[in-house]
Parts: structure tokens; C-alpha cells; sequence
């Protein structure tokens, strides 16, 4: 059999999410396909669930990683690949069972470097269903490239914005061509970025899909992107990418420009996430320590010419500019913002007071109190809803009930006009005052 594309499936400790991920593999409707298992030690039967599957499919393959590096992984499964495409699928995550086929069929048509699309992050609710959101690559008020083959300059332009690997599939020719391979640094965490600095340098022909393939999974808390040294990890990448391999040197025009500014949106938006987990405490080593290389390489591309106030919106480049110049200033900032945030959040918190919550309103602002509730740990019984088309159906696994069917639960309404109608309705059908929270505290929603 003639292999169409090589699916890379690095594997580390994922017993829990691993059968959803090979399933939706051995799904493709592209048959054609050589599956490269790669673990790196597996403890918790991870290992074992592979073999079961390799043992009843002859595509499957597994080998072994004698170190823990995503990199060294993904490395590994790019030796052994005999495809004509690669793609690299995360093992916590599933695909869309006509991924591959539509990548593919694309790509040889168009002879593309590579062939992309969108991909929906998603949650598990409390009610056992997922929660997809979508993630655009190109925003409505901008110039749409979806469908369109993207040559070198407007690839250089996505630099920042095209962040994972996983949305796509690589002609392993041009990969092999340019010697494109992953950094084997320790660990599992943003080597994306080098392999897509790299593939952006080289790459004359691509399209981007509007559609989405990938199921990008969300609430995974010992995913290692989630940890606290991510900001060591991006100066790792970029550190490889300046120094190892040189690339800052091959790059001109649009591409340096961007590479900078793809730098400068890693390391605002890293540092503050980190910041955000530590409290702001800004002198912890795990941001002092890159902080000083990045700001050197932001000034010095600042000063260059390279990065300029132009490229960033008003916010963002007061946010990048206070962070260059007081990082003690710069945490108060995001701290009292958060602390803000976080008020509002407690203050929705107490008055539920540890009951159970219905949610009156099926709209978009049912769906992002819904969010609110499961981050918050807050326990959701149903929706309701005064359409009556609603009642018996479910919506994220939560049933829709009628308002008569409320019994003592506390009634967060979720509308932003029409509350006072609600709020009314409900009082008439003699349910208490403090049963019902009429309004959302401003920012939560």
C-alpha cells in the first residue's frame, strides 16, 4: 500500500484520552494511512493500550523514546514516516474523520508545501458533553485568504497567528528538503513554534481551510503547556532558532519583521499568563530569567527597525512597552485587573451559595454563564426557557425544562434586555426573591 500520509502520534501518560485519539485515526476516510505511535515511558497503561490496537491494525507502528521530549518524539516519527504527508495529532486530542482525505486530496492537487484548516478548542462539561469553540485562523474584518494559495510574503505575515502544527498536514519532501525537525529540548512544550518558524521561512505554497478538523482538548490541568516554566520553554525555541540553526539570518523583509513580532506576542502573552499563576510575583525566577533575554531581543528588534508601533494595536503595544520598562509596574497592572475579575466572580459565587444553579436563557449568554458555572465549579440541573419549542431538548447535555418545572434551585437569568420581564414572571409564580439573580455581575458575561 502506498502511504498517503504519516500520522505521528507522540505519547506520554494519556490512557485516559488515548482510544478516543486512535479511534478517530483508524476513522479517516483516507485509508492510505501509516500510524507512528511514539511513547516516551508511559506508566498509567498507555503503552499497553497501543499495543492492543497495533496488534489489530497492521498500519500502526510503535517505537520508543528513551527521552521525555515531544520534540524527540515527533523527531522519531519523522525518520520512520514513509508518506507523502506528514501529520502530527497530540494524543489527548481527536480529529474529524475526514481530515486527512480533504488535506490531502488539496494539497496534490495544488502541490502544496502544506495544507491546513481551523480547529475547535473544546471542554468537558459536568453533563459529560463536549463544548466546542472555534477558532478562526483569519478574522472577519481582514483580508479572507481562506481557499486561497498563500505564497511567501503573506505566509510571513502568519507567523504569530499560526501557532500549532497539528492543524495541518507537511509534504515530507519539503520538510526532508529543508531539514525541518522539532527541537529535542526536554519536556513537551511549545516546540510547535520552532518547526512552524521554520516551515514559514521556507514555504511558497499553501492554502488554509475554512473549516474545521482538529478537537483541541482544553481541560487537561497536567498538560505541560499549562505548567509554570513556559516562558523558559519559548526562550529555548527562539534561543535554538537565533543561535542553532541560525534562521534569524536567512530571514528578510516581512519575514524578520514578523518573526520579531511573533516573538514579542509569545513572551507578552506567556509572561503574563505565568505572572497571572504566581500571583504576580514578578521576581520569581521562572520569569526574571527569560525576561532579561527577551527584553534584550525586543529592544534590540525595536531599535533595529524590525518591530514598530504600527504592527501592534494601541493596547497591545502600551501592554508590551510597560513590560519592557517596569516589570513591578507592569504586574500591578494585570493584578488589579485580575483581582477585579475575580470580585465579580466571587461576588456570582456567593450569592449561589453552594446550591444547585438553573440557567434561564438558551442564547449565547446562557452558553457563556454555562462556562462561568463549570470553571467555578458551580453544579448546573437544567436550562430553562420560556420558548417552548426548547422543553425535553438538551443543550450541552443539560435537559431544557419549562419555568414550572423550577422547584428550589437558584435562577441565574442569563439575558442582558428582557431581565426585568423574567424577573417579574418569576416572582408571579410566588418563587422567592432570593432564589433569583437577576443580574450577572457586569464583565462576567
Amino acid at each position: 500500500m502506498r502511504v498517503k500520509v504519516s500520522v505521528i502520534l507522540p505519547s506520554l501518560n494519556v490512557a485516559d484520552y488515548i482510544r478516543e485519539c486512535i479511534d478517530s485515526v483508524l476513522q479517516q476516510s483516507l485509508q492510505e494511512l501509516e500510524i507512528i505511535c511514539i511513547d516516551a515511558g508511559s506508566t498509567d497503561g498507555t503503552r499497553e493500550i497501543l499495543e492492543e490496537y497495533a496488534n489489530k491494525d497492521s498500519r500502526i507502528t510503535i517505537l520508543h523514546s528513551d527521552m521525555k521530549s515531544y520534540g524527540r518524539q515527533v523527531n522519531m516519527g519523522l525518520k520512520y514516516a514513509s508518506g507523502d504527508y506528514i501529520a502530527i495529532l497530540e494524543t489527548d486530542d481527536w480529529i474529524a474523520p475526514d481530515m486527512y482525505r480533504c488535506l490531502y486530496e488539496l494539497a496534490v492537487k495544488e502541490h502544496l508545501d502544506y495544507a491546513a484548516a481551523d480547529f475547535d478548542m473544546f471542554y468537558q462539561l459536568q453533563s459529560g458533553a463536549y463544548y466546542f469553540i472555534r477558532h478562526h485562523l483569519f478574522s472577519p474584518d481582514v483580508q479572507d485568504w481562506y481557499g486561497k494559495i498563500l505564497g511567501t510574503e503573506q505566509l510571513a505575515t502568519l507567523r504569530s497567528i499560526d501557532y500549532v502544527l497539528w492543524r495541518g498536514i507537511y509534504n515530507r519532501e519539503f520538510l526532508n528538503t529543508y531539514h525541518i525537525r522539532l527541537h529535542e529540548s526536554p519536556k513537551a512544550a511549545f516546540q510547535d513554534m520552532g518547526f512552524l518558524q521554520q516551515v514559514k521561512t521556507y514555504a511558497t505554497r499553501a492554502i488554509y481551510l475554512d473549516q474545521s478538523f482538529y478537537r483541541y482538548r482544553q481541560d487537561r490541568e497536567e498538560a505541560s503547556s499549562r505548567g509554570l516554566d513556559g516562558l523558559q520553554y519559548y526562550q529555548e525555541e527562539f534561543r535554538w532558532l537565533n543561535e542553532d540553526l541560525k534562521l534569524v539570518r536567512l530571514l528578510e523583509g516581512a519575514h524578520k519583521k514578523y518573526y520579531y513580532f511573533t516573538m514579542s506576542i509569545s513572551f507578552l502573552t506567556k509572561y503574563e499568563q505565568i505572572l497571572t499563576k504566581l500571583n504576580g510575583d514578578w521576581q520569581d525566577s521562572r520569569l526574571s530569567v527569560p525576561y532579561q533575554w527577551f527584553q534584550r531581543q525586543v529592544l534590540d528588534a525595536i531599535s533595529a527597525g524590525f518591530l514598530e508601533e504600527s504592527m501592534y494595536d494601541k493596547k497591545l503595544w502600551e501592554k508590551l512597552t510597560l513590560l519592557l520598562e517596569d516589570t513591578e509596574l507592569y504586574a500591578k497592572s494585570v493584578m488589579d485587573r485580575i483581582q477585579d475579575e475575580k470580585c465579580r466572580a466571587e461576588e456570582l459565587v456567593k450569592l449561589i451559595d453552594g446550591k444547585d444553579a438553573i440557567i434561564f436563557g438558551c442564547g449565547v449568554r446562557g452558553e457563556r454563564l454555562l462556562l462561568f458555572c463549570e470553571q467555578h465549579k458551580i453544579r448546573i440541573r437544567a436550562f430553562c426557557d420560556n420558548n417552548t419549542t426548547l422543553h425535553g431538548q438538551k443543550k450541552y447535555g443539560f435537559l431544557v425544562i419549562s419555568p414550572a418545572d423550577l422547584k428550589g434551585e437558584m435562577i441565574l437569568l442569563s439575558m442582558k434586555n428582557g431581565w426585568e420581564r423574567v424577573y417579574t414572571q418569576l416572582l408571579g409564580m410566588g418563587i422567592s426573591p432570593d432564589r433569583v439573580i437577576e443580574k450577572i455581575p457586569e464583565g462576567i458575561l
